[in-house]
């Protein structure tokens, strides 16, 4: 009796604590988010009431980190910009304040015009990997929750699927799995609205509070079965939703029961006066400001590597993978999933892999990388996909596709002590996988393949018996255009309304740059924006890199040369004007010290600027983000190199360049003459897809005839070259004469090489068993790179 006594006490206790802490908080709840890019956080908790003196904004969102997608990867990752950077990785400064008060920090997540948001998970298991990465970053920087918004995803770029109805739900329950004592909320918008239900289980089950994102409206979010004390039918914009519509705003709430009330963008100035028409109705009171405005100072880009993924794998060890950020320096850490204490790895760390040992087999890991962009500059944390330590047998690793022919596809990999494997495939779109077993090589083709569509493969070893190792990471690439035979020299023609190029994922963050092409332009932008975009990536104000004509106060004719610097972009300016129906060679350069325009290979404008830029997201030509951006124009023979041109390099390659020019990251030749793409000659693969184009759209009209079209080159009469045309599968002969010669190289009509071979005594010998149907130009070259002799060969 005695203890059934002391427990009816203690529950009673614990009630009453609990009626305490909920009665700190407001009814309607106060949510308040802060524009990270141009306010501090602290302004969050410098507002109370009046009288009470409770604060008026019981959670206070950080707005906003992005869904990004790493191509490489196939996967969806959390990335924050340079002032999300500079919160997060200064939480004791910027959150724990707040939270001292007892205001919840959460942190919001939205898209990035990339093709990832939170409704287009593929699988579960891709929605899982996000919501782990969702919960490390919750819990490594002492954050709250998270805030869900499905805004800017443009879902399909980047050859990711349409929005699904399983993902937002699937999203949401493994989020609950994984951080289950975390505030999930939910900012009212976007095609994850209209899938909230999948397999019978409601989004309801899983979200905490909801709001609507249209200001200065009132309108219940639908969330069934939420009720109204969870959401906010109320979307107050401070100090831009007009005092009498937030007086109409708050008094609905409170007749109608609302629980919550939504505040957006909290600025450094006063905003008291204002916040009091609302919450002397919701509460009653007057705000007051009753601690300092804080000013704020933009934070520093610093990003972390991408392309993370698992190699190696034997048990009791296992690498760890990243594509490095040029000379930055990592610290890397890893931890078993069930362990909150994570184990450094390394710190200050230069390279692309480190090896960890002493795993426990068959054990779940997590890892994570960040940059150091200096002493005191750090990225925030990137968390890796978890990861199985295996049974001994090795996982396969170095997966690298090759040879994309739209149908088919090689694909290899390491080489190990297993017996066989197994590979999966599948488009990066499809739920279900494609399994072919008892491969015992290390490599293999792929048939039947839909061209210019993205696919995702992986692969598992088989030691023998029952003995089978968990499959590798997945590995991505692009199916692209099946090759057409190049009637000679042409350039493509778009219409500056709905003609475009879509070059896909590009990442070009660094210290040097190179865009350059031919343009002629039928007729430049007659209203506003006024702007002909040329090539480039926009992703914001922080995020670009682009060559355009035209600008608000620039001349529709001028060109400009954007790129992103922090938070904000830097201009250059052409002085010179260009004509309509001339054809000009561009070229905008960055070297780290300096931009630079030219024109026809001559210096016309430049300005000073340092450290690195940020780029990296999609990449059209003749477009930008929108159709109003669109180019008039004729386009050919457009590169981007990760180095920074001389003017005496761009003099020297503007009609033409080698494929595998160092530094050289994509060249369109635009000589097809048809299909749906432009090819990228080099071995990058950045296939551009025409959008809204035909056969029509490839001209005759071109600055400069290409040194590989046949019609420049005679075919070979004497003997020297035999036979020709060959036979497909058969040798063709290089009879050399010329005792300077090193080898022979064969071109496609798109001036991608193909094949480089060295002589042998006094010939070479090809075979053509690999090649294609079609005409191809041979060049004997010597030692030093000239070229001795060309012709065309014909494989029947």
């Amino acid at each position: 009796m005695k203890k059934k006594s002391i427990l009816i006490v203690l529950i009673l206790l614990i009630l009453h604590t609990k009626f305490l802490v909920n009665a700190q908080q407001l009814n309607p709840l106060g949510i308040c988010y802060v524009e990270v890019n141009n306010s501090n956080m602290l302004n969050a908790g410098s507002y109370t009431l009046q009288n009470s003196n409770r604060q008026l904004f019981d959670v206070a969102i950080i707005f906003a980190a992005n869904i990004n997608y790493d191509v490489s990867k196939n996967r969806a990752y959390i990335s924050s910009n340079n002032n999300v950077t500079k919160v997060l990785n200064d939480v004791d400064t910027y959150v724990k304040p707040l939270q001292q008060k007892g205001i919840k920090v959460l942190l919001d997540i939205l898209g990035n015009h990339q093709g990832a948001g939170i409704c287009n998970f593929p699988n579960r298991e891709a929605a899982r990997d996000f919501a782990r990465q969702i919960a490390n970053t919750v819990y490594t920087y002492g954050l709250d929750g998270v805030d869900l918004d499905d805004e800017y995803a443009d879902y399909g770029n980047n050859g990711t699927g349409a929005a699904n109805n399983s993902s937002f739900v699937m999203l949401l329950q493994e989020l609950k799995i994984a951080m289950p004592d975390k505030l999930i909320t939910f900012y009212f918008i976007g095609p994850a609205t209209t899938r909230q239900s999948y397999n019978g289980d409601m989004a309801e089950n899983y979200i905490d509070y909801g709001w609507n994102a249209y200001y200065s409206t009132y309108s219940a979010p639908s969330i069934p079965p939420l009720a109204n004390s969870k959401i906010s039918a109320a979307a107050t914009w401070i100090q831009n939703t007009s005092v009498s519509t937030l007086s109409t705003l708050a008094a609905n709430t409170k007749n109608d029961g609302y629980g919550v009330f939504m505040w957006y963008d909290l600025k450094g100035t006063n905003a008291a006066s204002y916040l009091s028409t609302g919450s002397n109705i919701l509460y009653n009171e007057n705000t007051q400001l009753s601690g300092q405005l804080y000013p704020w100072t933009q934070g520093t880009a610093c990003d972390p590597p991408l392309g993370l993924e698992v190699t190696n794998v034997t048990g009791t060890a296992a690498k760890l993978n990243w594509t490095p950020n040029g000379s930055q320096t990592y610290n890397i850490d890893y931890k078993p999933a069930n362990s909150s204490i994570w184990i450094n790895a390394a710190s200050n760390y230069s390279g692309n892999n480190i090896d960890i040992s002493n795993l426990v087999l068959n054990t779940d890991y997590d890892w994570r990388i960040q940059s150091n962009c200096s002493l005191t500059l750090k990225s925030t944390y990137l968390f890796a996909p978890r990861f199985n330590s295996g049974n001994g047998c090795e996982i396969p690793a170095g997966l690298i596709s090759s040879s994309y022919l739209g149908t088919t596809s090689t694909l290899s990999w390491n080489a190990g002590s297993a017996s066989s494997y197994n590979l999966q495939y599948k488009t990066s779109s499809a739920s279900a996988w494609t399994t072919v077993q008892n491969i015992t090589a290390n490599t293999y083709t792929l048939q039947n393949l839909s061209a210019n569509t993205s696919y995702v493969w992986k692969v598992q070893s088989v030691c023998g018996g029952a003995d089978l190792s968990t499959y590798s990471g997945e590995a991505s690439f692009n199916s692209g255009f099946a090759p057409v035979q190049s009637p000679g020299a042409r350039s493509l023609s778009f219409n500056g309304s709905t003609n475009y190029l879509n070059a896909g994922q590009f990442n070009l963050s660094g210290s040097a740059l190179t865009f350059e092409g031919w343009v002629k332009v039928n007729a430049f932008k007659p209203s506003f924006p006024y702007i002909s975009s040329v090539l480039g990536i926009e992703v914001g104000d922080s995020n670009s890199a682009m060559l355009r004509f035209g600008d608000g106060n620039l001349d529709n004719n001028k060109l400009q040369f954007i790129l992103s610097f922090g938070s904000s972009q830097v201009k250059l300016n052409s002085n010179t004007g260009l004509n309509t129906n001339t054809w000009y060679h561009i070229a905008a350069t960055y070297d780290g010290s300096s931009m630079k325009i030219y024109i026809d290979g001559n210096l016309d404008a430049s300005i000073a600027a340092t450290g690195n830029f940020t780029a990296n997201g999609i990449l059209y030509l003749a477009r930008n983000y929108d159709n109003s951006r669109t180019l008039n124009s004729f386009l050919d023979e457009f590169r981007v190199w990760k180095k920074a041109l001389t003017a005496q390099e761009i003099l020297n390659n503007k009609c033409n360049v080698a494929a595998n020019s160092s530094s050289l990251e994509a060249n369109w030749k635009m000589d097809e003459g048809s299909g749906a793409g432009a090819l990228d000659s080099t071995t990058n693969t950045h296939f551009a897809g025409l959008i809204n184009m035909s056969d029509a759209s490839w001209k005759t009209d071109v600055p400069c005839n290409s040194p590989l079209s046949t019609k420049d080159i005679d075919l070979e009469k004497g003997k020297s070259v035999y036979p020709n045309p060959v036979k497909k599968g058969n040798d063709i002969h290089f009879m050399i004469n010329d005792r300077s010669a090193s080898g022979v190289s064969l071109y496609d009509l798109s001036g991608k090489m193909i094949k480089k071979q060295g002589i042998d005594k006094d010939k070479v010998t090809i075979n053509t068993q690999n090649l294609p149907a079609g005409t191809y130009v041979y060049k004997i070259e010597s030692v030093n790179n000239q070229i001795l002799s060309s012709g065309k060969i014909i494989v029947e």
